[in-house]
Order: structure tokens, then sequence, then C-alpha cells
């Protein structure tokens, strides 16, 4: 008697159960960076003129790239990639043509130059010096977390 009046009991609650509600969290994005955007410059000043299309004077001709990075909301260290590619039939990438930065990116916006700690340097990487032939020439850059 007493295991049936335990499985009414079960049999009742389970009637009466009814779905009040289901929630679904927000996309949560791991690692992610936001926006940015690759700027060109033949001068090299950090207050220069940065753009995102350069037309240089020839093969050879001197030319700096920086990464401006909006408000990422991502902090930590990363490791960034820079490639220099031309254009053919396809993008292909310059042999030799690449550099390594490693930094700290703050979440926030910045701005990332061509050296190894990321931080303008009259020095920053010329890509010039691999555009040895006339064409069409761009950065590729890869961040990833460290």
């Amino acid at each position: 008697m007493t295991l049936v009046t335990v499985l009414s009991i079960v049999a009742v609650i389970s009637v009466y159960a009814v779905l009040i509600g289901t929630f679904t969290g927000g996309d949560v994005t791991v690692g992610g960076m936001g926006s940015g955007d690759l700027k060109y410059s033949s001068d090299n000043l950090e207050a220069g003129t940065w753009a995102s299309t350069l037309n240089t004077s020839g093969p050879g001709a001197t030319w700096y790239s920086r990464l401006d990075i909006a408000a990422s909301g991502y902090s930590g260290p990363v490791t960034i990639t820079w490639q220099l590619e031309q254009k053919g039939a396809a993008w292909t990438n310059v042999t030799g043509a690449n550099l390594l930065t490693s930094m700290v990116l703050t979440g926030g916006a910045q701005n990332v130059y061509g050296t190894g700690n990321g931080a303008w340097a009259a020095d920053n990487h010329d890509w010039g010096a691999h555009s040895a032939a006339n064409g069409t020439y761009r950065v590729f850059v890869y961040v990833e977390s460290a």
C-alpha cells in the first residue's frame, strides 16, 4: 500500500509540473578581438599621415604599416604575425617578408606598429625593402593569444 501511495503522489506532481520559461544567454566570444584597420605610411611618423591605401614612387621605396585596433574588449598577451603579400592571379606571400610582434593588448583602442614590441619606433619594418617589383602589395596580419 505504501508503494501505491508514493506512485500516486509522483503521478500527481508530474501532471502538475508546468514549464514556466526557457532562457538563452547572449553570444560569448572567447579571445575575440573587435575591429581594426591596417594603415600605411611612407614617412613613418607616429603622428604623420597613415592611410588605408598608399602609392609609392616605385620598387624599393620605403613604406610602413600599422594596425589601428578599435576598442577590442580583449586584453592580454598576443603574438602578431605580419605577412607581406603580392597580388597576381591570387594574393601570395612574399617569401621572407614577415615579422613577429609580441605585446599585450589593453582591451581599448590602440595602434600597433610593425616592430618587435608593437610600439612606434624610427626603425619600423620597411616593407618597401621586400617590394622589389612593380605591382600591388598588402600586409596581412594574424593576431593570436599568446
